[in-house]
């Protein structure tokens, strides 16, 4: 079914809202100007078919380009000093430029999250507006398709919102002659937001009320999560508490208990998922997001375009051995989660080469990159917590606020309770065969090491390519193997991860390692056996601080929990820690400027809306 000769429906501030909005998953069509009998406005909402039709329609844009994918994530990651613009030096300028914050109105990053969020808007109005209309249908679907569209509504003002201030509120389709709506305040705005939400918890059921064929449709625990989050950003913390501890005690959600699984499919939809956007990878390429394509490994083992990279400053900032920074981090020669094996190899054309593993899905996949299936996680237990915790803190709940921040550090680090201070990882089947292991037993290796572990003399993966041969091959400089802890033989991770949970922060454990080293690619490598005596320090111990250094812990749980999942930079603004966050990243923040994005320069000259300070 397509769409036609629906009236121009739209604020009048999208220039670039040409086409108009199908109502079936997907689907958009231009105007014509006379309807040759498929379906309009006027006639559409005339059965309950329609009206989840209409509402899927609101989804299906969750999907686009425009909402979830290019500029979205280099407004929401690159631009803040967990990320960098990634892929090739002269790839992607605009997101350079957000990358550096040196970017304008005329930035296409700006233009493009605009009008996808208002096409969103746009078919959330549509349905609002039909879905009353349709004479005969179940009164509870018709409340709940409508609270569906008003969570959905609210969902993309609060990006709006957080991306430009305050914007044109539109909460209905215009005629032509209505197009031109005035910037309405933050605060104007906000109460939109809020409005919805309150009516959308009324209305929506909670997610155990859903079968498996409803995964993934706007819930009481959604809307309440989104508005406990609306309240954080205006500093409305006894709301925002009110809100997020009634999504904890609902009962309804869970911390998974696998972190790095749940970006796996085998973590969508989990006890964990509060919203997430639905996708599926098919050959007929009509329900998959582009949103992994963007951040896949670039090159050999070709799994996207390689933007959107973690930086230097994000993989310091984990704690030591936190086990959420190789979960988050797809590096290269790591075998990439899909239990193939495989690996990204050394891309000479890439700077300090990182990848988004949240993001990752494997080549092996029906249709092509752009069509990806994997569901892009917006609201997840574990940020609900934290926003519980801080909302706790802030109004003077200091224990409580403990006890969020304290199950999220220990669903993190699982059955262990020390670290050595080292990231261990399965070595690849290409690497054991480059160095030819003979009798080494272990395929466990550091891929990363620090405190105790750096000072016991262990050494982490140095790994390239030779450049002077063609094709290049691999050369392994220097690999530590661990081929023990405290007695206990390892051969794989499940035998590293069983030795260290018997291991107690304080302790001293002996580690046994194997060290390989490579002079050219090709050559034998050299051995040496050692054994190192490592002292375990505690791994992600339970916080006991108040006041502000709690509110300060919190921020930095926030920081390492939901990496690289498109929640920093509004995080780091509304906290007031850019300017020195930038500074460290060697960026510079201009205050009273950077806090919004512009609004998009097209906007400004065709309809006169006022800009924002400093552009």
């Amino acid at each position: 079914m397509t769409f036609r000769s629906f009236p121009l429906a739209r604020p009048a501030t999208l220039v670039a809202l040409l086409a108009t909005a199908g109502l079936q998953g997907g689907c958009d069509s231009f105007l014509e100007p006379e309807p040759r009998g498929e379906l309009t406005t006027d006639n559409f909402f005339e059965t309950e078919a329609h009206a989840v039709q209409a509402t899927n329609a609101t989804y299906s844009y969750l999907r686009n380009w425009n909402v979830h994918v290019f500029g979205w994530i280099g407004m929401t990651d690159i631009a803040s000093d967990q990320s960098v613009k990634g892929s090739t030096p002269a790839d992607g300028s605009f997101l350079l430029d957000l990358d550096n914050l040196t970017f304008d109105p005329g930035n296409n990053a700006f233009s493009g999250t605009w009008a996808g969020y208002y096409r969103g808007i746009f078919r959330a109005n549509v349905a609002l507006e039909g879905i009353p209309r349709v004479p005969q249908m179940d009164e509870a679907l018709r409340a709940r398709l409508i609270g569906e569209n008003q969570f959905l509504r609210a969902y993309y003002y609060s990006f709006l919102v957080r991306a430009y201030g305050g914007v044109p509120l539109v909460t209905e389709p215009l005629e032509p002659d209505e197009l031109e709506q005035p910037r309405a305040s933050r605060e104007e705005t906000y109460a939109l937001i809020e409005s919805d939400l309150r009516a959308a918890i009324e209305a929506l059921p909670e997610e155990s009320a859903y079968g498996a064929a409803d995964a993934g449709r706007a819930t009481k625990g959604a809307a309440r999560s989104l508005l406990a989050k609306a309240h954080l950003y205006q500093e409305e913390y006894e709301e925002a508490y009110q809100q997020a501890t009634a999504v904890i005690n609902s009962g309804e959600y869970a911390l998974y208990p696998d972190y790095a699984e749940l970006f796996s499919y085998a973590g969508e939809n989990s006890s964990e998922s509060v919203f997430e956007v639905q996708t599926v990878s098919t050959a007929e390429n009509n329900a998959g997001s582009q949103y992994s394509q963007v951040q896949g490994a670039r090159g050999n083992l070709n799994l996207g375009w390689g933007f959107n990279q973690p930086s230097d400053q994000l993989e310091e900032d984990f704690e030591p051995g936190d086990p959420r920074r190789e979960a988050t981090i797809l590096y290269p020669w790591e075998q990439i989660p899909d239990g193939s094996g495989r690996v990204p190899y050394l891309n000479p054309q890439i700077q300090n080469q990182r990848f988004n593993q949240k993001a990752f899905e494997s080549p092996d996949r029906a249709g092509n990159q752009g069509n990806s299936g994997v569901n892009i996680r917006r609201i997840r237990y574990a940020d609900v917590l934290l926003v519980a915790a801080e909302a706790a803190a802030r109004t003077g709940r200091d224990a409580e606020a403990q006890r969020y921040l304290n199950e999220v550090r220990a669903r993190a680090r699982g059955e262990m309770t020390a670290t050595l201070g080292l990231q261990v990882e399965a070595l690849a089947p290409s690497i054991a065969q480059v160095l030819n292991l003979g009798g080494v037993d272990s395929r466990v290796f550091a891929r990363r090491v620090e405190g105790a572990a750096a000072e016991a003399g262990l050494v982490p993966l140095d790994a390239g390519l030779d450049t002077e041969v063609e094709p290049a091959p691999i050369v392994v400089r220097s690999i530590d193997l661990v081929t023990s802890v405290d007695g206990a033989a390892v051969q794989s991770l499940a035998d590293y991860e069983a030795a260290m949970a018997s291991v107690t922060p304080g302790q001293t454990v002996s580690v046994g390692v194997v060290r390989l080293r490579q002079a050219d690619a090709g050559a034998a490598p050299t051995r040496e056996d050692l054994t190192l005596s490592v002292t375990a320090e505690a791994l992600l111990p339970d916080v006991t601080a108040s006041g502000d250094a709690l509110v300060q812990a919190i921020w930095r749980e926030r920081g390492s929990e939901l990496a690289m999942e498109q929640h920093r930079w509004f995080d780091i603004i509304r906290q007031g820690r850019a300017p020195e966050l930038m500074a460290a990243a060697g960026k510079t923040f201009i205050v009273g400027k950077h806090e919004l994005y512009p609004i998009p320069q097209a906007e400004v000259e065709s309809f006169g809306l006022q800009q924002n300070p400093g552009y």
